[in-house]
């Protein structure tokens, strides 16, 4: 049985990182895909441009939803990161007496 463990906290702390940018990267596209379909509810009209507001209203919901629970599960991660860096510390006190 392994008493021991081995945590990269620079990779750790890079993929938290990583995640934080694509999602933000995300927001960018999303943003953008709304700015550049902004005229088509006036270019369709009758039932076709209720379900586009519709599908539009959806996926910016769906991408705030998926905004927040990545930014909360990135924040556990870093928690959890802090967690590990601090034990490691606190140990090799330990064993350096």
């Amino acid at each position: 049985m392994s008493t021991t463990f081995d945590i990269n906290h620079d990779g750790y702390l890079d993929i938290n990182e990583q995640l934080l940018r694509e999602v933000r990267e995300l927001g960018r596209i999303i943003s953008d895909l709304n700015t550049a379909l902004l005229n088509i509810p006036e270019a369709i009209w009758g039932d076709a441009e209720l379900i586009y507001r519709e599908e539009m209203a959806d996926w910016n919901q769906i991408y705030g939803r998926i905004h927040e629970e990545i930014n909360e599960k990135t924040m556990s991660s870093i928690d959890v990161h802090e967690i590990y860096k601090n034990g490691d510390y606190q140990g090799t006190r330990i064993m350096l007496g």
